[in-house]
């Protein structure tokens, strides 16, 4: 339990938490980003998926930011719509999973 306060408390406190992963479906191998982040009073949630063999072309099947007014219904999102979840996350140094001030599409 200690574990998912300090990662709640690094999210209020606008540290980037995210995840990368794969999984397969249909005998492909999928890559995954998840990441999470509190800015400019939104939790703002990343996710993108791509096939293995569209990493190069840069083809995703998703790519999305979704924006909640509060911590409860983003990490609830997570758990609904991806395939990790906030105890799987770790805190973003360095390379961080996306840019919060970058809007998609």
């Amino acid at each position: 339990m200690a574990n998912t306060e300090k990662k709640i408390q690094w999210i209020e406190g606008g540290k980037q938490l995210g995840k990368v992963f794969s999984f397969e479906i249909n005998e492909k191998k999928i890559w995954s980003s998840v990441g999470i982040q509190k800015w400019r009073e939104k939790y703002q949630v990343y996710v993108d998926e791509i096939e293995e063999e569209d990493l190069a072309a840069e083809k995703y099947l998703r790519e999305e930011i979704k924006k909640f007014d509060n911590l409860s219904d983003a990490l609830q999102f997570i758990e609904q719509h991806t395939r990790t979840n906030l105890t799987e996350m770790q805190i973003c140094k360095g390379q961080k999973i996306f840019n919060p001030n970058f809007e998609l599409g």
